[in-house]
Order: C-alpha cells, then structure tokens, then sequence
C-alpha cells in the first residue's frame, strides 16, 4: 500500500478490521553474539536466548515479496541480522522487490564485509550505539574490541562508494549510560548521522530507573533543543516529548507488520507476541488478524509501556497530525 494513502486510512478510519501495514518489520534471526544487559523482547527474555531455525535465502525472499505486496518499507533486524549464514544474497536479491525503503539494523561488528551487498539494496543503515567509551562497551557486548570494530566499520560506511542509504546511530537509553550519549550525540552529529534515541524496555515498560530519572529528562530535553536548532535528530518533537515524558500513549498496532524468523506474523503486535498465523501460508493478512482475534481477542488497551520508535512513532503521528507538519517545517529550515 503507498505509505500516504495507507497513513489516510489509518488517520480517517481508526477502528477498521483490516490489516494496511505502513512499515514490515522482519526478525532475520534471532541470533546474535553480544551480550547486551538491554537487549530483550516483550517478554524480557534477551534475543540470543530464543530458538528458532532460519529460513534458506530463496524462502527469505518468498517472504518478502509476500511482504511488498502489502506494503513499501522493510525493516530488516535480528538478534543480529548479518548473522543469518545467507545475508549478503539476501540482501543482493532484495533490490529486485523495489521496496521503497529498506532499513537494516546492526550492532555493526561485521558490517564491513557486507557493505557491496547492503549499498545495493539497503536506504537507511542503523547501527546501534551506546557509548563512545570503549571499555564500557566491550564489557557490555562481551566482545573485546568490538567497539572499535563497529566504529571503523561506521567509518568504512560512511565512505563506501556504492553508498546510497542514509547512517543512523541508534541509542539505547539506559540508567547506566544517560552521560554517555551526550558523546554519541556528538560523534553522530559531526559526521552527519541522524541519532534515534529510545529508552531501555524491561519487557514492553521503560527501565523503572529512568522514569522521573532528572539526567534522563535532561537527556530529551537536550534532544529537543538540537532537533529545534536543525540537529538530524529521529522524530517529531512532539514523539521526543512523550520519549521524555515516558506518557501513556494509544497504540496502533496494524499501522505495523511484525513476522518472525519463520514467517510467524505476530497479533497484535511483536511485544505481545501472539503468533496468529504464517505470511508463507497464508497470504491474507486480513484473515490472519481474524484469526488472530479469534484466538486471542481484539486489540487490549495497554497500560503505560512500549516506548518504541516504531510503536510511539505511528501513534503520535495519527493523533497529532499537526506534528508532521512541524516536523516538515525543521527539516526545510535545516536544508534551506
């Protein structure tokens, strides 16, 4: 679905039952070799601990061209995605399905070697980062020398000749690195990389430690100012705000397609984790939500939680309209 005419149906028929995801979010694989203290799904459980096979790169794409069909923007991530013993053709062949946009996620450490086949196809190259100390991110990853790696390997992207995808530096917020990402801010911003900040989830809820946390606010507060100033900072100002705020906000969950490593298609949403039926199976997506509330009953009003980029940003997007606009405006003041 064009991703405008999708945004209209979500903005003007709120309460339909039909599925029009704007944004597909694929789990490549679920492993990955860092130990991050953050890392974890909407159960807690951290990514590297979950089983599941791997699908050949000919189902891989089976299953992306089933995702194209109902919508322009993949997300390729993981775990660590590069992991997948088949990515570099994955990825090759992608560019045939003429996504819009495809954006990877990685932590970054052997990214270099895939940087011919991610030039081809990926638009937006999102690599996490939570501190420019490398001592403190080594003991984290439990990967000596592994900060430096993802660092060369930033610049080596940043410079490849086939580039065409945009750098984000994506930031988890966490109790222990609040002053670290001023730093990151920094690095990011020299180089002319957009920075995407979200704060650490425990399960589908903002680490307890960060809520009413003064240095956290801080942190938004600066964010906000910078991306007022022109600063290539991911977001409205109006998500960055409910970011600090950590707010209740109205989840819209079918604005997203979330599908495993598998092809599990997961209802409502990824956090709740509910796998309603296979996209390799069964093509319908409208019967898989059906299925889905069948099994597991409507979309619940969540409480206070999934502060997420994809899950706070469609959200206010839809309820706050009036925030693209301003989004528009700061985007023309900082090229113009």
């Amino acid at each position: 679905m064009n991703p405008a005419l999708g945004y209209l149906t979500h903005l003007l028929r709120p309460g339909s039952t039909r599925w029009r995801p704007i944004l597909a979010v694929h789990y490549l694989t679920y492993a990955c070799e860092f130990r991050c203290p953050y890392c974890s799904d909407g159960t807690g459980k951290p990514y590297h601990q979950l089983r599941s096979p791997v699908l050949p790169a000919d189902r891989v794409l089976d299953l992306f061209a089933r995702i194209r069909r109902h919508c322009e923007y993949l997300v390729i991530t993981g775990g660590e995605p590069l992991q997948h013993p088949e990515f570099n053709e994955i990825l090759a062949r992608t560019a045939a399905l003429r996504f819009r946009g495809v954006i990877l996620t990685t932590n970054g450490r052997h990214l270099e070697r895939a940087l011919p086949a991610v030039a081809g196809s990926v638009t937006e190259l999102v690599v996490s980062l939570q501190t420019m100390d490398s001592a403190k991110a080594d003991m984290e990853y439990g990967r000596p020398g592994a900060h430096k790696q993802i660092l060369d390997n930033i610049e080596c992207a940043a410079n490849h000749s086939g580039r065409k995808y945009d750098i984000v530096i994506s930031s988890v917020a966490t109790p222990e690195n609040l002053a670290d990402l001023r730093g990151v801010y920094q690095y990011a911003s020299e180089r002319g990389f957009r920075l995407a900040v979200c704060p650490q989830l425990v399960g589908v809820k903002a680490h307890s430690a960060l809520d009413n946390n003064p240095a956290y606010r801080e942190l938004f507060d600066f964010l906000i100012v910078r991306k007022k100033a022109g600063a290539r900072i991911q977001g409205t100002v109006d998500y960055l705000e409910y970011m600090r705020d950590l707010k209740k906000f109205d989840c819209r969950p079918f604005t997203m397609l979330v599908v495993g490593p598998m092809g599990e298609v997961f209802y409502p949403c990824l956090e709740l984790g509910h796998p309603a039926g296979n996209l390799l199976d069964e093509p319908d997506l409208n019967r898989i939500r059906r299925n889905g509330c069948e099994r597991y009953g409507p979309q619940p009003d969540c409480g206070t939680q999934c502060h997420s980029a994809c899950a706070l940003g469609f959200s206010r997007i839809l309820v706050n309209p009036l925030s693209l606009i301003h989004e528009g405006y700061l985007m023309a003041r900082a090229t113009g």
